[in-house]
Parts: C-alpha cells; structure tokens; sequence
C-alpha cells in the first residue's frame, strides 16, 4: 500500500492526476486480449493506473495504462518489494530508458529502446557492481566497440 501511495504522489507531482484521477486497478480484475486490457465489467479499452500483487498479496508491478496498452514508466519488484526493473513503454510497446537490479538492489543493466528494439548506449554488471559489458545498439543490432566480459568486440560501426 505504502507503493501505491507513493505512486499516485509520484503521478500528480508530474501533473497527471487529471487524467488518473480514479484509483489503481489490479492488472488481475481486467480482461486481457493481446497486449490491451479492458475493463471486464464494461469490456471496453482500460485507461489508468494498474498494479498487480504476487499470490503472497505483495505489489508486483505498477503503471499506467493508456487506451489499454502499457504507457510510461512500469515498474515491477522482487517479492521483498525492492525495485527489479523499470521499464518504459509507449502505446504498449518498449520505448525509453530500463533498468535491471539484482535482488541486492545493485544495478544489473541499463539502457534504452526505441520502437521494441534495444537502442543506444548499454551497460551490464555483476552482481557485485563490476562492469560485464558496455556498449551501443542501434534497433536491435550491436555496433561500434563492445566490452564484453573483459574483451574488446568489434562490431560495424554505429550510424551517426
């Protein structure tokens, strides 16, 4: 509960309450068809905030949807409540900066996509915070130099 408080804070300090005015559906009570999530009493397109729980009742994700699709910031968690990704989407697809974290609340990866396809700088760690790997993509495709795993890979160069 202390999650969603601090979510619905989270989103009217960005100015989104007029549209997310309604409180936080479980993913669970919805009806799902693909990638949309419709309202079961009404069978139409869900806009607004959504969480889901693992069977233990804890929080298991957070965000937003828009039109039914997932849209902005997702945030999902370890069964301890600590934060395992954030991801985010737009018009239910992966769009903009992610985050990975092991379950000692240490970075695991980061990086970007743009239109579902792994996009921009990345980097990947250890669990113990060493760098495993660095690099870019570009839609999907690695280019230009890699540090993978202590050695230096050569891919085609990046376009400008």
């Amino acid at each position: 509960m202390k999650r969603m408080a601090l979510f619905l804070i989270s989103l009217s300090l960005l100015g989104a309450t007029h549209v997310y005015a309604q409180s936080p559906k479980d993913l669970g009570d919805l009806m799902r068809r693909g990638n949309v999530y419709l309202d079961a009493d009404t069978r139409e397109v869900y806009t607004g905030p959504v969480f889901a729980r693992f069977g233990e009742g804890v929080i298991s994700e957070t965000g937003v949807l828009e039109n039914g699709k997932k849209d902005g910031r997702y945030e999902y968690f370890y069964l301890s409540s600590r934060v395992r990704m954030i991801e985010t989407y737009s018009a239910g697809i992966l769009d903009g900066p992610t985050e990975t974290y092991f379950k000692n609340e240490q970075l695991a990866d980061k990086g970007s996509y743009r239109e579902g396809e792994w996009d921009g700088p990345y980097e990947a760690y250890w669990v113990r915070g060493w760098l495993a790997e660095r690099g870019d993509w570009t839609l999907g495709e690695r280019c230009g130099d890699w540090i993978s795993f202590g050695q230096t890979i050569m891919y085609p160069a990046c376009p400008n």
